[in-house]
Formats: structure tokens, C-alpha cells, sequence
């Protein structure tokens, strides 16, 4: 009887700990989420009693240029903060709570941080760099690339306008003709001859040998100048012609370095090439 007596204690007390513990606790853990225990069989309470404030900043605010992205790195950014950056894609991220330095703390921890409070630009390609890379070695016929002469008139600086308008509008003319043969001129130039039919007149084109483009990399950013080279064949009558741009990945990076420069001038923060995992 003393011993069933001890034994209703004793599951008395076992329910009394575990109700106890049901009950909202405080995390040891630096972010300080409260927390519930629910044994099975009790019923769930909601906790909506919380801080005013989370104990650390967390997310990832993304931003669209670069003076947002400063204006906002510099307001949060305190001694451990780091700037990381990758061009492929071109990509500036700003870790908020990065690492410490190793040995800047006597716990355990020895440095150790959250790495989770980042804001992030993806540094978005202008529309004129997409337009153009897009199609760069793609053969085209003669509409399209009059087409694309046409819409992007501004980009091309050599030759000028009038002269790029005028062999745009020639191409467009000979939609329904037949291309018979192409001379390389001594200025380099290349003269495509075409008839409506094989009894009628040749009429040429004159097409430069290479173009110099002036277009921003980057949205909002500076123009920069790239040459293609124009190239083409004729198949059965048929121009295919199309343009290779010279060495753009340099461009590219020439671009993100003036980016990269303004941000860590105007951060006071050095940029490390690479991504945080």
C-alpha cells in the first residue's frame, strides 16, 4: 500500500515537471526565441507574447544599384562586416554579421558569427548590353539585321548614322532578291551584289568590315566602346551575315571594376573576390 502510495507520487510529480515545462521558456540562445514543450495528449497554446524586437537582424535586403546599396551597407555595417564580389554573374554581397577576426573573442566561440544579415546587388546588364551579346555569331538575314541596325541606331558610333541607316534600308530592299556575290573593297568594305532576277541590273551594298558599338555594360552605368566584326556567307542566293564582338568579357570586367571601386571607396570597406558559403 506504501509503495502504490510512493508510486502515485512520484507520476504526480512526473506530470507536475512535465506541465511545468510546457509552459514558455526563454531561449539560452542569443536570438531569444521563447519556446513551448507540448507532451502528447496536451493541448497547444499559441504563444503571441513576444519581444518588441528580434535579438538579431536576419534576411536579405537585394537592392537594385549601387549608391542604394551603399547608402544602406553603411548605415548597418559595423567592424565585422565584409563585401564580397563575383562577376558571373556580376554580383556585390555585404555581409552584415560575417565572421570576426579569430582571436578577436576569449569564449568559445573564438569569432564565430550568424552570417545571416546580408544585403545584396546583382548588378543588373543594361538592355543595350543584352540586345547586343545576345545575338553576337548568330547569323542573321538581311531584314533582321536591317532591323536591328534600325531599332539600335545610337549604339554605333562607326560608321555614322546616316551611313548604318543607308545600308539597313538597302537591305531591307532586297528582300526579294537574290544575292549572286560579295567583293572585298580596299577600304576593307564589303560589296554585296543582288538582282530581282537573273536578267536584271546587280545592285550593291556596301558593308564595313567592322562596326564600333558604344553602350553601357550595366544599367545606369557608364558607355563603353567594344568593335565587332562582320562576318557572312552566301549560300543559293541567300546572305547570312552576322557580327563577332571583340573580346567583350573584358569590357565586362572593366565595367565591374569601376562598380567594385565606387563601393568600396564610398563603404571604407575592402571587397574580397569570391562568395561566403
Amino acid at each position: 500500500m506504501i509503495n502504490e502510495f510512493h508510486g502515485e507520487q512520484d507520476v504526480a510529480a512526473i506530470l507536475g515537471a512535465g506541465t511545468a515545462l510546457a509552459g514558455p521558456q526563454k531561449s539560452p540562445l542569443s536570438d531569444g526565441v521563447p519556446y513551448v514543450v507540448v507532451p502528447e495528449g496536451y493541448k497547444l497554446e499559441h504563444i503571441f507574447e513576444r519581444d518588441e524586437s528580434p535579438a538579431r537582424a536576419t534576411g536579405t535586403v537585394k537592392l537594385r544599384d549601387a549608391a542604394s546599396f551603399i547608402e544602406y551597407f553603411n548605415r548597418q555595417k559595423r567592424p565585422e562586416s565584409l563585401i564580397y564580389a563575383s562577376l558571373d554573374p556580376a554580383r556585390i554581397l555585404g555581409v552584415i554579421d560575417d565572421h570576426r577576426a579569430y582571436g578577436s573573442r576569449e569564449d568559445a566561440h573564438d569569432g564565430a558569427n550568424w552570417r545571416a544579415y546580408r544585403v545584396e546587388f546583382p548588378v543588373p546588364a543594361s538592355r543595350e548590353w543584352k540586345t547586343w551579346t545576345s545575338k553576337d555569331r548568330q547569323p542573321m538575314g538581311q531584314l533582321e539585321l536591317a532591323e536591328l541596325i534600325e531599332d539600335n541606331l545610337p549604339d554605333i558610333i562607326t560608321p555614322d548614322g546616316s551611313t548604318m541607316l543607308s545600308i539597313a534600308l538597302n537591305f531591307e530592299a532586297s528582300k526579294e532578291g537574290n544575292f549572286v556575290s560579295a567583293a572585298r573593297l580596299q577600304d576593307g568594305s564589303t560589296n554585296f551584289v543582288w538582282k530581282e532576277d537573273v536578267n536584271a541590273t546587280g545592285n550593291k551594298i556596301a558593308m564595313p568590315s567592322q562596326i564600333t558599338l558604344s553602350i553601357p555594360v550595366f544599367e545606369n552605368g557608364a558607355s563603353y566602346s567594344i568593335d565587332a566584326r562582320i562576318k557572312y556567307r552566301i549560300k543559293d542566293g541567300v546572305l547570312k551575315i552576322w557580327y563577332e564582338l571583340i573580346r567583350p568579357h573584358k569590357v565586362l570586367e572593366a565595367a565591374f571594376r569601376e562598380v567594385w571601386a565606387q563601393i568600396e571607396e564610398q563603404t571604407a570597406t575592402k571587397i574580397l573576390l569570391g562568395t561566403p558559403e
